[in-house]
């Protein structure tokens, strides 16, 4: 079987020749030059899908025999830390992203415009055949016209394509041209680099996952697990009298920014007594003076910075995320309708009083509080007119039959242009300025610990997010812990030293 392989420029044509060994015969094509070696046909068609397409279908129709199996191969940035650099890919859905229309309701595929298809599924088995060869991971890879270069953009696509792993610019238009042809499609890809903006030292492995594409609602965890509180103890060999007591959720983000403390890998750190709690449990906690550090909502803070201080790292806060608001209908009226929120004491929900009271005049109806896990069916159900939805319901809310009404971070940037504040990592002032540095010091290398090595972190992630999908779990991540997660800030900081 001849295979051909199409990269976008020469360098990935290159790379992909010397992995055959040997040096390969070079044949002149019109507009291009094939690179063969053995059965394989390499050819650099373009970057983009439009050039893609179209140097794919010239390569099959005048190959002077048909090929058996084409294979769009090159880089490509990750949606998330648990995919690092240098990670192969091969794409269970080839998926063209950007293909659609925008409209008030956000963006819409081609397939909802009538126009045709937006995803190609290349054959399962071979699939898996060649992620288990590769060592590589198998999930949707989404083509895109234009390099996502923004918080807000990365968070959209990964809304829109739950369990994304990687985004390129080629995939869909070798894809197109392959079924036209009747031709059966892979597409591959080694992580270049992360998708959103980078900050930090060009080059640091730690830097190149420190990006926010936070798009995703979830603000402060709301799992619970067992009757809502779990106690992991410090470890082996620490004195308990000396151990930090604090409290974070199960939920992914904090699981992957604490577990290197919580495993004493964080040289000189404290000994850590982790007690897991749903976030309204926590608030709770530091409005009575529980435990010397806490993950709680910011919306908390005025009630509980006399005794604890604002560390400036660890939490979630950023741009382009916030919780949403969904209905059955779309473009609902929710003057006088009934609304399921998760708390009433999170940052979620004081986000949506603040957009309700610029944009429903006549004020909702009642509010009602149950478990956030149980806001989606009851919408879909017709038990509540509208849910406030956080976390990983961001991504699935359409498997609900639901619609977004409307995005309270999106409101919140648009008449603050701040930064959207949703989880605060807090520690007791009568601890002493020196012990707070140091707390400081000991989450901010967690934090880049698990940014360096996210594979240390994966089995402590995902034995604490139960039954949440590994590919949500990545995402969740790769949504909320981004450059504010290792420090606020100046303002922020100079902020939190004045309260």
């Amino acid at each position: 079987m001849r295979v051909l392989v199409v990269t976008a420029v020469p360098a990935e044509r290159d790379a992909v020749t010397r992995a055959f060994g040997g040096a390969p015969e070079t044949v002149a094509v019109p507009g291009a030059e094939v690179h063969r070696r053995g059965a394989f046909d390499v050819l650099a068609g373009g970057a983009g899908p439009a050039a893609a397409a179209a140097a794919t279908a010239f390569a099959l129709a005048s190959a002077p025999a048909p090929y058996g199996l084409v294979v769009s191969a090159g880089i490509g940035g990750a949606f998330t830390p648990l995919t690092p650099l240098g990670s192969p890919v091969v794409a269970s859905d080839i998926v063209a992203a950007d293909l659609g229309a925008e409209s008030p309701e956000g963006f819409l595929p081609v397939t909802a415009l009538g126009f045709g298809r937006d995803r190609f599924a290349p054959p399962p088995a071979l699939v898996r055949e060649v992620a288990a060869a590769a060592g590589a991971a198998a999930g949707p890879v989404l083509t895109v016209s234009s390099a996502t270069g923004s918080a807000e953009r990365a968070g959209a696509l990964l809304a829109a394509h739950p369990g994304a792993l990687v985004e390129a610019m080629e995939g869909f238009g070798v894809a197109e041209a392959a079924a036209r042809a009747a031709v059966p499609v892979l597409e591959l890809r080694a992580v270049s680099n992360a998708v959103g903006p980078a900050t930090g030292t060009p080059g640091a492995s730690a830097t190149h996952w420190r990006r926010s594409p936070t798009r995703s609602g979830r603000a402060p965890p709301y799992w619970k697990v067992g009757t809502g509180m779990t106690t992991e103890t410090a470890p082996s060999g620490s004195p308990a009298g000396d151990a930090i007591r604090i409290a974070f959720s199960p939920c992914p983000n904090d699981t992957f920014v604490f577990e290197a403390w919580a495993h004493g890998r964080v040289p000189g750190a404290p000994a850590p007594d982790v007690t897991f709690a749903d976030i309204d449990i926590t608030n709770g906690m530091a409005e009575r003076g529980e435990l010397d550090v806490l993950k709680v909502s910011y919306a908390v803070l005025p009630w509980v910075l006399d005794e604890y201080a604002l560390l400036p790292c660890g939490g979630a806060l950023g741009r382009g995320c916030g919780p949403l608001v969904l209905t059955r209908e779309p473009g609902l009226d929710l003057t006088g309708r009934t609304v399921a929120v998760p708390s009433e004491r999170s940052t979620a929900y004081l986000l949506f009083r603040l957009w309700a009271a610029d944009l429903v005049p006549g004020g909702v109806g009642e509010v009602v509080v149950m478990p956030f896990d149980e806001i989606m069916p009851a919408v879909r159900d017709g038990k509540v007119d509208a849910g406030l939805v956080i976390h990983e319901a961001r991504f699935t809310y359409r498997n609900f039959g639901l619609h977004n009404l409307a995005d309270m971070g999106r409101h919140w940037e648009d008449t603050t242009g701040l930064p959207i504040p949703l989880g605060a990592i807090i520690a007791k002032r009568s601890l002493g300025e020196e012990a707070l540095r140091r707390l400081a010091d000991t989450v901010r290398d967690s934090v880049r610990f698990a940014w360096d090595h996210p594979e240390v972190s994966r089995p402590y992630v995902l034995e604490h997010a139960q039954e949440m999908d590994p590919a949500v779990a990545d995402q969740h991540i790769g949504l909320y812990v981004n450059e504010f997660t290792a420090d606020l800030g100046r303002t922020a900081t100079r902020r939190s030293a004045a309260c």
